[in-house]
């Protein structure tokens, strides 16, 4: 029998409240969308009411409560879901336009001055098809790192065989409002990335995400390198300004100037997944409530297979 877990479903925006009580303090707003419930009370405080208390890292504390009944209306739909099955690992030996994962870690060596800057950014390197100014100064964001690093470890493997334009330059910038999850369109179409079966699948090696705190709001490029199924823990490469970063690093682990460590040795980062500090995928889902994903064809896997090595 699958497992299962408690969500709710909201299909109207309510308020959340720091207790199950509608007198309580007010939180803020939990837009629509399908969130994990940690508590559900039936008939609380009252008969005429329920409350779940939800999984909602967005709204700067870890939970809050929503009334999810009153009387005979219902303001949201609590159920149990079955939860998706870990991923099998595919290889990627039989792709033509995959990377071996030496490959894009080699690359890493060049972000490790960069700081962070969301409006000016500058690229270590030419990419075939665009122009793109680069450094000095060292600054990027979410997007241009994700590119910088994808193409250019895609464009050196296969030359001619992968092409890249402006228009998908366009799209990892997310500059359409047509697509708000054109990086991932990008990945897919170029032949960098396959489309995972559902969105609901945990996330491959090497997936690259494109996630919205709000829709369509506060959104971020980042890669996953690896996701350890039994502690849930995701070991998560992007450039940021939050979670322990600034500038190129692996989240809540640290900037890769800072981590002074041969990522191609022998468990560069440690047993990652026994650190509290690192994300769950669990998290992941709560915080970007709209997201999607791309299996990068990343062969010969190393870094991403440390998860399963403990």
């Amino acid at each position: 029998m699958a497992e299962t877990e408690l969500v709710a479903k909201l299909s109207i925006r309510l308020r959340g409240f720091v207790f199950p009580d509608t007198d309580a303090q007010f939180e803020g707003y939990v837009e629509p969308g399908t969130y994990f419930v940690l508590e559900h009370r039936k008939g609380y405080p009252t008969q005429d009411t329920d409350f779940a208390r939800l999984e909602m890292p967005t709204l700067g504390a870890l939970d809050t409560w929503i009334c999810t009944r009153w009387r005979s209306q219902s303001y949201a739909k609590v159920f149990l879901a079955p939860k998706p099955p870990p991923v099998q690992r595919r290889t990627y030996d039989d792709e033509p336009l995959a990377v071996s994962e030496a490959a894009l870690v080699g690359l890493l060596k060049d972000f490790t001055a960069y700081r962070y800057d969301l409006n000016q950014a500058y690229y270590p390197w030419t990419l075939p098809g665009i122009r793109v100014p680069l450094a000095p100064p060292q600054r990027n964001n979410c997007c241009t790192f994700v590119e910088a690093l994808t193409v250019k470890a895609f464009s050196d493997a296969h030359g001619a065989d992968f092409t890249w334009d402006a228009r998908r330059h366009r799209q990892m910038m997310v500059a359409s409002t047509e697509d708000s999850f054109s990086p991932v369109t990008a990945a897919i179409e170029s032949g960098m990335a396959l489309l995972p079966p559902s969105e609901s699948t945990p996330p491959h090696p090497w997936t690259l995400i494109q996630g919205w705190r709000r829709q369509w709001d506060s959104g971020h490029t980042f890669l996953v390198v690896d996701h350890h199924v039994e502690s849930d823990k995701v070991l998560l490469l992007e450039s940021n300004a939050y979670e322990g970063l600034n500038g190129v690093g692996f989240r809540n682990i640290g900037n890769l100037r800072d981590l002074g460590v041969d990522l191609l040795g022998d468990k560069p980062l440690g047993e990652w997944w026994h650190r509290s500090d690192v994300w769950t995928w669990r998290r992941i889902c709560s915080t970007y409530l709209s997201r999607k994903q791309a299996w990068l064809k990343v062969k010969d896997r190393k870094l991403s297979g440390l998860a399963f090595t403990g």
